[in-house]
């Protein structure tokens, strides 16, 4: 067999090859898993967001709480203060009682406050706890979705190795400087031989001067597409 005739069926078997690759990039458990996995990211970023309000709101509960105990410790030492007798005057009492009714006021805002913010508080942790069982239940998903997937690709790559074996097999006959130069140009551009079809190179549709076919067919050396630089091939 002709070196060129030895590298066209090397070539069928890299496209064979090829078709394994595809199949196995564009399964549809493959993208089930890329979409489960975005997902669980996007769900994992958000939790995290939340996660960080949830420490800000709690801060800010701590906080708004210790001035609301404040204002009732105040409220408490002025009244004891009152009841000891302490306050001798009516003006001084009618001063106290204005400044009380005051910090009531405040206090009962604090704990309106306070109550807006532990319903608050509450819807959050609610959410947040919505956002795990999700993230729990996408995980098992992924989990069952890739079992899955592993079991395809391993049928998969089961035939893909007989046929990398056969290719490998019949590479070892193949001239090492023309396998050099096939594979370099399959790094750019796939098919590398191209047969002709009607006076013209099967891979970019080029005319070719019928010197250059007669060449071919004659197969006495490697003619290259002076186009597109594919190898020429005959088919009988």
């Amino acid at each position: 067999m002709e070196q060129l005739d030895l590298l066209w069926r090397y070539q069928e078997f890299d496209l064979i090859l090829d078709q394994f690759d595809q199949e196995r990039k564009n399964h549809e458990l493959r993208h089930s898993l890329l979409k489960l996995k975005n997902y669980l990211i996007n769900r994992q970023e958000y939790l995290e967001k939340l996660d960080e309000e949830a420490n800000k709101k709690n801060s800010f509960f701590n906080r708004i709480n210790h001035e609301y105990e404040n204002m009732l410790g105040i409220l408490k030492t002025e009244q004891e203060k009152i009841s000891a007798g302490e306050y001798k005057t009516l003006k001084q009492i009618e001063q106290l009682e204005k400044e009380g009714a005051a910090l009531r006021d405040k206090a009962i805002k604090k704990e309106e406050e306070l109550k807006r913010l532990i319903k608050e508080m509450d819807n959050f942790q609610r959410k947040v706890e919505n956002i795990g069982h999700q993230i729990s239940k996408a995980k098992k998903e992924y989990a069952d979705t890739k079992a899955a997937y592993d079991k395809e690709v391993e049928k998969i790559q089961a035939e893909y190795n007989k046929v990398k074996t056969q290719r490998d097999q019949l590479g070892a006959g193949i001239d090492k400087a023309l396998m050099a130069k096939y594979k370099n140009i399959r790094a750019s551009r796939s098919p590398v031989i191209s047969v002709i079809l009607q006076d013209r190179c099967g891979g970019c549709n080029m005319s070719l001067a019928s010197l250059v076919i007669q060449n071919v067919k004659d197969k006495k050396r490697i003619v290259e597409c002076e186009n597109c630089g594919r190898f020429l091939y005959y088919g009988t």
